[in-house]
């Protein structure tokens, strides 16, 4: 979603917005007002209806019955015989018959496990609630440098003393702006908890000027240099980045996963056929025995994001659904899913078309808009980003909302795929680094994007293009899309990669390009 600056404020305090609800918040004349309005009578309830938007409008109280009623009707109750009548691809796949014996969840119990899931706090969207966060962001990544050697003389902004010179120095800072002059070089302005001081790096150096060309403003750096009483001349450039001696974990045994996102169910242009075969695969019904064995060593399925393709997302979206009812979208999705085998452990994530909260961390998308998923005893539902580890190998996901923005950030680097944007987040060890671009961030007491904990592997979605690499022993794959191309993505000239996606062998993280166009 690309909500208004407006909207974006009532996001970033934590809120979410039922369809009919954005409709007619986005075409209020006084939207600033009601917003206000929200925001200081401090609604208990994270997910707001038509009906409280109206009431709030008109002067009307939201009362505690109202709440309650939202929440477990934020639409009409879906009616299971006109699931029938909507138009998408006849869902007809062979389900192997499992007997699923009651000891299966003790032992995916050991072989997946739930690291982290984001935890929404609700932190005021004030300055004091922006500064708390910005503060431990701060101190979470300052501890990555000072467990490092290479690192000397490291001082706070308490040492800048005005007109007093100091050599050879290492200091610990966010960068609250960073501009580039006509001469090509570069003025920074750097702070800490203490205070802000002025930086500066010249042209001269073409190395480091190559270097400051990828310096993302609110990102938390190490800058090494000399202060002459006004500046800091700065001599070199330090990233959080990944260690250089990081080794990857290890599956104890041969096991797949596979990776997937974007798959826009309720979409005019949904792969339905495509993603037909991807149920065959898993299930050992294609044509190839070939692909019938791979599929059949498939254990985990992580999806990134976009399950369906939501309402109300964008101007104009109405043109391109075939189901304008989430909660229809969400019971499709489910039916696509219950296709697969039992005992392949499916992890999902939301994605800025989700039912989710817009602003980052995202939330599970909640069960009120998707009880059918919720059912699957196989599915499990979390936020992003989110932390798993399955068969010992340590999977982030996140569906990639800041890929833009970083992109837009550093021109230096290619922007056909989201591979250098991902690389960046490792190197930066923060997953949305940039404050106040299309990416939304909610305060939290703690600073859930940073990657304090190094992963195996790194999936996101977002851009509909799939691609992949390594990065100091880290696999990042992006799980492409199974959505043929809109009007919107040919009028931005966006090719997406639809159907092809990547499975990954665990116990040696070898990764297969799988193109479902060309597999029968």
């Amino acid at each position: 979603m690309v909500p208004s600056k407006q909207l974006r404020k009532l996001y970033e305090a934590g809120y979410q917005l039922t369809p009919e609800a954005f409709t007619e918040l986005d075409a209020a004349p006084n939207i600033s007002e009601i917003i206000e309005k929200i925001l200081e009578l401090k609604i208990e309830t994270a997910i707001l209806s038509i009906e409280d938007i109206k009431n709030i409008s008109t002067g009307s109280s939201v009362t505690e019955h109202n709440i309650s009623a939202t929440s477990k009707n934020i639409e009409e109750p879906i009616d299971q015989n006109e699931v029938a009548e909507i138009e998408l691809e006849t869902i007809v796949v062979t389900k192997p018959k499992e007997t699923v014996s009651s000891s299966r969840r003790e032992k995916t119990s050991l072989d997946l496990q739930i690291i982290s899931s984001p935890q929404i706090t609700k932190l005021s969207a004030s300055a004091a609630g922006f500064k708390q966060y910005f503060n431990n962001r701060f101190d979470r990544i300052s501890s990555f440098f000072k467990q490092r050697r290479d690192i000397r003389n490291l001082v706070t902004t308490t040492d800048f003393i005005e007109n007093q010179k100091n050599e050879k120095i290492s200091i610990i800072g966010l960068v609250y702006s960073k501009r580039k002059n006509k001469s090509g070089s570069f003025s920074l302005d750097v702070e800490d908890k203490y205070g802000r001081v002025q930086a500066m790096i010249f042209q001269s150096d073409s190395d480091l000027a190559y270097k400051a060309e990828f310096i993302l403003d609110d990102s938390v750096l190490c800058f090494t240099g000399d202060w002459n009483g006004r500046f800091l001349f700065i001599k070199d450039i330090y990233w959080p980045d990944i260690p250089y001696n990081h080794k990857p974990n290890s599956s104890y045994e041969d096991a797949l996963a596979l990776f997937l996102s974007d798959i826009h169910v309720g979409s005019r242009h949904l792969a339905g056929d495509l993603l037909l075969r991807v149920i065959k695969f898993l299930n050992g019904n294609l044509e190839s025995n070939k692909y019938n064995e791979v599929g059949k060593k498939v254990k985990y399925i992580f999806v990134a994001g976009d399950v369906v393709d939501g309402v109300g997302i964008y101007p104009g979206q109405a043109n391109d659904l075939e189901v304008d009812n989430i909660q229809f979208q969400y019971l499709l999705a489910a039916e696509y899913f219950e296709q697969i085998r039992d005992d392949v452990e499916i992890i999902i994530i939301p994605g800025n078309h989700d039912a989710a909260r817009a602003a980052e961390p995202q939330t599970p998308i909640p069960k009120e808009f998707a009880p059918e998923l919720y059912k699957l005893d196989n599915v499990h539902m979390l936020g992003s980003p989110a932390y798993v580890k399955a068969h010992n190998i340590e999977v982030l996901m996140t569906h990639g909302n800041s890929i833009m923005d970083i992109n837009s950030a550093i021109p230096a680097i290619p922007h056909e795929t989201s591979i250098p944007a991902m690389v960046e987040m490792l190197k930066n060890r923060h997953l949305v680094p940039i404050y106040g671009k299309r990416t939304s961030i909610a305060p939290e007491v703690e600073d859930q994007l940073v990657i304090n904990q190094i992963p195996d592997i790194l999936q996101a979605g977002h851009t509909h293009i799939a691609g992949d690499e390594t990065y100091k022993g880290v696999t990042i794959i992006n799980s492409g899309t199974f959505q043929y191309q809109t009007s919107y993505q040919k009028s931005m000239n966006i090719n997406p990669t639809t159907g092809s996606t990547y499975v990954v062998n665990l116990q040696n993280l070898q990764r297969t390009n799988m193109n479902f166009q060309t597999i029968s």
